[in-house]
């Protein structure tokens, strides 16, 4: 059975028209009808996002378009969705709804799926309250569909739902937990492979323990995380690829994805990959955006081997780029950073990466021998 494709709108600001578009060609189902690009200092309306004016020209254009679908590339107020629901007919998604629509399609484990499901639960609930306080109102009576008691009752049957999730997802965690502590004794020390979306983590995951992920250009092909063990300088180092980052990461998705996040902050060594072929302004702001977010799921105080990957697509020597990271680096990551160009699809510079690593490796050994403690990633 071949499903029909959904007509959609876009709406974005402009500096974030490059990453809502790569993100919005990962659904192959979606025919985009129009991109509707406005100002970085647009002033958005409290109510309906898009200011009345600009609104009813869009409601017009496409009224007769057979638009299905209105993806909003920000973070919605749930009185602006339920406005804009109302203006054009289609259903609407924000830039959570969009992340959380592609980590479906990928999800493949039972681990994943949970996470995606409360990630959407928890932000459909204040859409809902929305939806039963308008209800209760009477301010659109058969609006979107069953009157105001059955969405009491299905807000009601989420709520339970979700403590249902959260109870299984703990005990996956406790069941990982585990699994890190088993390693933990055997004296296996954990590296996590993170960064920006699309940069390349898979690909240099695979270059290092031989595995044969996917890559490719789509973004967010790893949602659960994958371990492999590799070696470094004979010593057995178990490796981690993670979900990719994304800027200004929604609370709901970092809360989703903790137990796939936890395995950043729990490593003892984290490799930051990004894209050095992206532009020097890109890569700064990915960089900030990156260390952002370690920052927020407790990944501080250790230290940090910045991969510059993609380096075969510069010309020249990237001597000069590796300073101005090194010094970019120093103002937002207080602690120990390495900056090592590499490729990894290409296999430039990583042995020298692995130099480092190993570097750091029996430091932090030398350092755990002297107190007492086995090399531990919990």
């Amino acid at each position: 059975m071949r499903w029909a494709r959904r007509k959609a709108l876009l709406i974005v600001k402009r500096s974030d028209l490059s990453e809502a578009k790569s993100l919005l060609g990962c659904l192959s189902d979606v025919e985009l009808l129009d991109t509707i690009v406005l100002r970085d200092d647009y002033r958005v309306d409290s109510s309906t996002y898009i200011r009345r004016g600009k609104l009813e020209e869009l409601r017009n254009e496409f009224e007769n378009a057979g638009l299905n679908t209105v993806y909003v590339y920000d973070i919605l107020k749930p009185r602006q969705a339920i406005s804009l629901m109302r203006e054009f007919r289609a259903e609407v998604r924000d830039k959570v709804g969009l992340i959380l629509e592609i980590f479906a399609a990928h999800a493949g484990s039972r681990e994943a799926k949970l996470q995606i499901e409360m990630a959407d639960i928890l932000h459909k609930l204040p859409l809902i309250k929305e939806w039963i306080r308008r209800s209760k109102m009477r301010e659109f009576p058969g609006f979107m569909g069953p009157g105001r008691y059955a969405v009491d009752a299905y807000y009601t049957h989420i709520r339970r739902r979700l403590s249902k999730i959260r109870r299984e997802l703990e005990e996956l965690r406790r069941r990982r937990s585990i699994a890190r502590s088993l390693r933990s004794k055997r004296g296996m020390p954990q590296v996590a492979i993170a960064g920006y979306a699309n940069a390349g983590k898979t690909t240099l995951f695979n270059r290092i323990t031989g595995e044969h992920k996917p890559t490719g250009g789509e973004m967010f092909t790893t949602i659960s995380p994958k371990s492999k063990a590799g070696y470094v300088d004979g010593a057995k180092v178990i490796f981690v690829d993670t979900v990719g980052f994304i800027r200004n990461v929604p609370h709901e998705v970092i809360e989703a994805f903790y137990a796939t996040l936890e395995e950043i902050a729990l490593a003892d060594i984290t490799i930051l990959v990004v894209d050095v072929s992206e532009g020097a302004r890109e890569l700064r702001s990915k960089l900030r955006s990156s260390v952002e977010i370690l920052r927020k799921i407790g990944y501080v105080g250790k230290p940090l081997i910045t991969a510059l990957n993609k380096v075969d697509l510069l010309s020249g020597n990237p001597a000069a780029l590796v300073r101005e990271i090194s010094e970019y680096l120093d103002e937002i990551y207080p602690w120990k950073h390495y900056e090592i160009p590499i490729s990894a699809l290409k296999g430039i510079g990583i042995s020298n990466l692995l130099n480092r690593l190993s570097a750091l490796l029996v430091k932090r050994s030398v350092k755990n021998a002297s107190t007492g403690h086995v090399l531990s990633s919990a």
